[in-house]
Parts: structure tokens; C-alpha cells; sequence
């Protein structure tokens, strides 16, 4: 039998304000302060009507991440979704009707967690021939992002956002998961609007896992040096369909690269930090994406956490089955948090939330941090960066996870004497010129991303 509160919820008699306001895209941290003022470091809110408690104090986020005896994250836990009190068209739901290893506990949680990180290892570990070939595969895919960007003179414009931070896991992941390129490119593009609980994220959901399965059951029968595949083989015993939707939690977690290579960018562009400043000009770039997380991180706030008897954390009481969600943004913004940290020069702290903490800290950091740091090093290797808008101006995406910019229009110039970069075919040319051509020169294969990305570049103009 399920767990119930020995009370009623004070999270259905307590007052709420909507979390996912106009402050809050652009303000976050005001808008969690003024949480921490009211609540202490747990408070009510409303989640596009669904009222749920957001955890905001340092202390409280790693004890609601590190404790599973207490706090799952089983949607099965959820009392109001149980007593059918969400709605079926709330935007955040049908991520929560997907079984994969982020909605796992206990021994699910274990065996599918082994599975997972058996597969990734490989690629991880830099020392294996995988993961060298991929660093290099990362290092070629932003070389041909800067060169297309680039091709049309040695200064000029260009969306960072669009056209570099969230193309390149998109190029990384079709190479990762042994993906055909068109399809590829469907899935992140869904992946995007799953993360961004946009109103299509229902159907998004439904191609993304069809394409995984299809995927899986591709891999099974053809095998290769892929992650796909080396997930199959460490959990033979798992279905096609369950396979599926372990990739499909990589993809929709892999928004986290594009976002952590956008929001470094703009903090040692942007100027807000003389820590980020003194990373990048020391070339400590692994160093500059590392104290990002704790200044912006990507996942703002993590995926719902349930009770299973009723605890009290902050000043309230949190009965089992109530909704909770783990803020890291906020939780780095804890003056407790703050104040752990010492300013002594490049030593900062490895101690942040960023990737979750506790059994279902991200099994797949490593890669994620070499693609980031790889993305930044590369760029700012080649490029000399200034931003197009004020800081304040520049615009954010609405999603209750994630915390990362639409755009990010710079002026860029490259450098001299920098590493040569590879060329790129850029757009095609229109019907009426192929037409005069006999024999058209070999092709290499491009998905409908890059012929996009190529027709931007080449009619590429300043911001107004």
C-alpha cells in the first residue's frame, strides 16, 4: 500500500504564487530571494497550476538528493497524480509517464544506473580509444560550426546560441548513439521542447521514443562501436522499448552541453565574474565551465522528488506523496552555500550541485564536461568574442528545468595566427545554378541542420 500523510498537506491550504513568471526567466535569483525572504528555504509554488514545494536552501537540496530512503522519484509516489488531481494537459506531465533511470528507486535504480554507466565508461575514460576518438570527433564538429559561421570573411556575426552551443550535442550524440543524420536532427529539436514543457511536448515525447526504439532494434541485429550498442550488450535482458527510453533520458539531458557552453560564454563575456575572467585568461577552460555551474547552471532545477513518510524540512512539514523540486540555481545562491567558498584564485569549489548529487548524480559528467570545455576552448582558440546586446538584454528561455539563453549574438574576429580551420561546403547553391552543372562535384552526407545552418551563415547580418 502507498504511504499517506499522517495530516493533511499543508501544501493544499498554503497560498501559492505562479514560479514560472517574467521575473523569473529573467531574474531568477531575485525571484528566489524573495522565496528564501518569505519561506526560509523551502517554499510553496505554482507549477502551471499544480501547486508543488520548491527546495531553495543548500542544506536542504543535498539532503532531499542524498537521502532515497526518504525521497524517490517514482512518479508512482505522487499523491495528487494518483487521486487523478493533475491535470492531463499539465505541461510537465508527460515527461513524468516515462519509465527510465531517472524516474527509477532502490534496486530498479541500481541494476538499470550499472547497465548505463557500463555503457558510457568507454567514452569517459580518457585514456580508452574511444574516448579519444571522440574528444577529436568534438574538436572537428565546432572547428567545421566556427568555419561555417566564419566563411564569409575574418569578422562578423553570429548567433553563438543557434548556430555553435546547441548544434554541436546534436552533432555529438548522432555520432554517440550511432543515429542517421536526418533523424538525428529530429530528435534533439524534441528533445528541446520536452526540456522546455513546450505545448507540444506530448507528441515530442511520443517521436523521440519511437526513434530510440526504432534505433534499438536496429543495434541489435547490427551492432557497432557505439553507445547504443554497448548499452544493449551490458543489459541484454532489457526489452528494445526499455533500451529506448534509457537513450531517451541521455538526449533530453543532453540540452544540459549546449546550455553549460551558452552560459559560460556570456558570464566571462558578460563580464560578471573577475573568477571567470582570470579562468579564461589563464586558459584554464575546464576551470572557467566548472565555476559556471555554480554561477549558472544549466539545470536550474532538477525533476520532482516525493516523500515517503512525512518530513519536515525548513519551516514546513512535507507530507508523503507531496511534490517537491530541488533548486540548484537557488542553492548555489544560498549565502550558506556562499560562504563555503574561498577566493583563492583557480581552487574553486567541486563541491556544487550542478550534476545532482547523491544515486542519481548525472552518470554521464565527464563527457559532458569534456564537450563543454572542448566547445569553449575551441571557440575562444579561434575567435575574439564581444556581445551585440546588454547583458540585461539578453533573451531567456521559459522552462521550469532549464536555465539557458535563446540567443546570443556576438561580433566575432578571428584571431591570427590561430590553428587553421577545415573547409566547409557552405549553402547550396539554388536549383538554376545546379542545373548548369554536368557533373556536380561528390557530396559529403549533411543533415537538414547543417544545410540550415549553412543558409544562415551565408545571408548572416548584424542583430538591429
Amino acid at each position: 500500500m502507498e504511504p499517506r500523510p499522517t495530516a493533511p498537506s499543508e501544501l493544499d491550504s498554503l497560498p501559492t504564487a505562479p514560479l514560472m513568471t517574467r521575473d523569473y526567466e529573467t531574474h531568477p535569483a531575485l525571484v528566489y530571494e524573495r522565496l528564501r525572504t518569505a519561506h526560509g528555504p523551502v517554499a510553496p509554488v505554482d507549477l502551471y497550476g499544480v501547486p508543488a514545494w520548491l527546495v531553495i536552501g543548500y542544506h536542504e537540496v543535498t539532503q532531499v538528493l542524498r537521502d532515497e530512503s526518504v525521497w524517490k522519484v517514482d512518479p508512482g509516489h505522487w499523491r495528487a497524480l494518483r487521486e487523478g488531481r493533475v491535470p492531463e494537459d499539465w505541461p510537465m506531465l508527460a515527461g513524468y509517464r516515462v519509465d527510465h533511470l531517472l524516474h527509477q528507486d532502490d534496486e530498479r535504480r541500481t541494476a538499470t544506473r550499472a547497465a548505463v554507466e557500463s555503457a558510457l565508461r568507454p567514452f569517459q575514460d580518457p585514456d580508452q580509444p574511444q574516448a579519444i576518438e571522440l574528444r577529436l570527433a568534438v574538436e572537428r564538429h565546432a572547428d567545421e560550426l566556427i568555419a561555417l559561421f566564419t566563411a564569409g570573411g575574418s569578422s562578423g556575426f553570429v548567433d553563438l546560441s543557434l548556430q555553435f552551443a546547441r548544434p554541436l550535442p546534436l552533432m555529438v550524440l548522432n555520432r554517440l548513439f550511432g543515429f542517421p543524420v536526418e533523424r538525428g536532427d529530429d530528435m534533439v529539436m524534441d528533445a528541446w521542447r520536452m526540456a522546455d514543457a513546450a505545448p507540444d511536448a506530448n507528441e515530442a515525447i511520443r517521436r523521440l521514443i519511437t526513434a530510440t526504439t526504432e534505433l534499438a532494434e536496429h543495434k541489435r541485429e547490427h551492432p557497432g562501436n557505439d553507445l547504443t550498442s554497448r548499452l544493449i550488450a551490458a543489459a541484454p535482458e532489457l526489452s528494445d522499448r526499455q533500451i529506448a527510453l534509457e537513450l531517451y533520458a541521455i538526449i533530453v539531458y543532453s540540452d544540459y552541453i549546449g546550455q553549460a557552453v551558452t552560459n559560460t560564454l556570456l558570464e566571462a563575456l558578460g563580464g560578471a565574474s573577475d573568477q571567470a575572467w582570470q579562468s579564461l585568461r589563464s586558459g584554464a577552460y575546464g576551470e572557467l565551465v566548472n565555476r559556471v555551474q555554480m554561477a549558472s547552471p544549466p539545470w536550474a532545477n532538477l525533476p520532482l522528488r516525493f516523500p515517503v513518510s512525512d518530513v519536515r524540512l525548513g519551516r514546513y512539514r512535507i507530507a508523503a506523496g507531496d511534490p517537491v523540486m530541488p533548486s540548484v540555481a537557488a542553492a548555489h545562491g544560498d549565502p550558506v552555500f556562499a560562504a563555503a567558498l574561498t577566493d583563492d584564485g583557480l581552487k574553486s569549489s567541486r563541491a556544487h550541485l550542478a550534476w545532482g548529487a547523491g544515486v542519481h548524480h548525472c552518470p554521464a559528467q565527464e563527457l559532458s564536461e569534456m564537450v563543454a570545455t572542448t566547445a569553449v576552448s575551441r571557440l575562444l582558440d579561434h575567435c575574439e568574442l564581444d556581445l551585440m546586446l546588454p547583458v540585461d538584454q539578453i533573451p531567456w528561455r521559459s522552462s521550469p528545468y532549464a536555465h539557458g539563453v535563446k540567443s546570443l549574438p556576438v561580433r566575432f574576429r578571428l584571431l591570427a595566427g590561430a590553428s587553421p580551420l577545415p573547409v566547409v561546403e557552405a549553402a547550396p547553391p539554388p536549383a538554376a545554378a545546379q542545373a548548369t552543372t554536368a557533373t556536380p562535384p561528390a557530396r559529403r552526407s549533411r543533415s537538414r541542420l547543417w544545410r540550415f545552418l549553412a543558409g544562415l551563415a551565408s545571408r548572416q547580418q548584424p542583430p538591429a
